[in-house]
């Protein structure tokens, strides 16, 4: 990792209030407690990575422009310098922070989707998507876009073989100057008879102009994910973990959680910044993306991400989140899809049950959800894919559940 040396000026207290005071919100941000009294402190300036083939140097935290309006201007004076799905901002809309920098200083991604339906029915197209881009980027007043990027991914290794919709769509824009690297956001889609998201970024590695990908990665996931981070890093492809704080979100609101965590063996660490710092003590991983609301989730995520190594109480603090989510929280593997008979997405399901529970998102939740062709209600309850849950979760119970809270 190495530190922006031109960086000397930490993020302080100071810079909040003023923000928040000139801000439409004030200082009572949406979503976010009274501040805690280290937040007086600097917090310093966030490592970089290069992301792959790319060549782009970026913040080893990546923000994204569903953060709060009054937290990105601390998050770039913290570092923060890649901007997901930054189409979504207007000329009239982007941060002031980040537009009144130089161009060059900071990366904006675009986000492309397919057509005609939702990421599991919708199609590629490479009109349409050569379009979307080119009006998105004459709203953004931008110039370019740093990164094109292909949302949720294809369906499975034929699709990205034979299928070159997206990487025709890229190479016209490209040409025109209107994007500069191609990217890939990959999903797992074996509840449709696809593939899974490592062997398809597995494929992409080597066998395509695709430049780097983001996948979920997590605690405790499984051993093919830590391959394709090995690979990716061994092939110079950049890497972004996305949906990594699984239960972190409801262990912080749990009363008997907050008790176990005031044992001496977990002082100085929690279960967010333990996670943090072991994604960033992973020399294979470019960058995480994490949901980000309020200041003190900034400050607690961007010190972690500066430390880096993990100490006794962040192993131990990690340890019991991992307990925790036994039997709870799902790791978004997807293994127990292939064994379902309906093909429900059990874990988009229980992906939109961690927006409720563990981003407090509960609007967007069953927003998502009720896009489902097949939701909750479409078990049967005949208990084939629990025996593939390497969480041990009760998925019959939860499905259940989930219905009830999002149906």
């Amino acid at each position: 990792m190495s530190h922006n040396p031109h960086a000397k000026e930490g993020l302080t207290r100071r810079d909040f209030i003023r923000v928040g005071t000139t801000g439409t919100a004030g200082i009572a941000l949406a979503g976010m407690g009274a501040l805690s009294a280290s937040a007086a402190e600097p917090l310093g300036r966030l490592p970089r990575r290069r992301y792959g083939r790319t060549g782009l140097e970026i913040s080893a935290l990546v923000g994204a422009a569903d953060w709060s309006a009054d937290v990105i201007p601390l998050a770039v004076k913290a570092g923060v310098n890649y901007w997901h799905k930054g189409h979504r901002w207007t000329a009239e809309t982007m941060p002031e922070a980040i537009k009144s920098q130089p161009r060059e200083s900071y990366y904006l991604e675009i986000t492309v989707d397919r057509v005609g339906g939702d990421h599991m029915h919708g199609r590629i197209d490479e009109e349409q998507h050569y379009q979307f881009v080119k009006q998105a980027v004459a709203r953004s007043g931008a110039g370019y876009y740093d990164v094109f990027k292909f949302h949720f991914g294809y369906h499975s290794l034929n699709e990205a073989k034979t299928n070159l919709g997206v990487i025709r769509a890229y190479d016209r824009l490209k040409k025109e100057g209107l994007v500069k690297h191609l990217a890939i956001s990959q999903h797992h889609y074996n509840n449709i008879g696809g593939d899974m998201a490592y062997d398809i970024v597995t494929h992409l590695i080597d066998h395509s102009p695709y430049e780097a990908a983001q996948f979920f990665y997590t605690y405790g996931d499984k051993k093919e994910l830590d391959d394709v981070l090995a690979l990716a890093k061994k092939q110079d492809f950049g890497t972004i973990a996305m949906k990594t704080m699984g239960g972190v979100g409801r262990a912080a609101t749990d009363k008997r959680m907050q008790t176990m965590l005031a044992e001496p063996r977990y002082q100085g660490s929690t279960p967010a910044t333990a996670m943090v710092k072991w994604l960033m003590s992973n020399p294979n991983l470019t960058a995480a993306v994490i949901a980000t609301k309020s200041f003190d989730q900034l400050q607690e995520n961007v010190t972690a991400a500066r430390l880096g190594t993990m100490s006794s109480s962040d192993r131990h603090a990690l340890g019991l989140l991992a307990a925790y989510n036994q039997g709870t929280t799902c790791l978004l593997c997807a293994d127990c899809v292939s064994q379902c008979p309906e093909h429900i997405a059990i874990a988009d399901i229980l992906r939109y049950e961690r927006y409720a529970l563990d981003y407090h998102e509960l609007s967007r939740a069953r927003m998502e959800y009720n896009t489902l062709t097949k939701n909750g209600s479409a078990c049967i309850a005949c208990g084939d894919c629990m025996p593939a849950c390497q969480a041990d979760i009760n998925i019959i119970a939860k499905l259940k559940d989930v219905h009830r809270l999002l149906g």
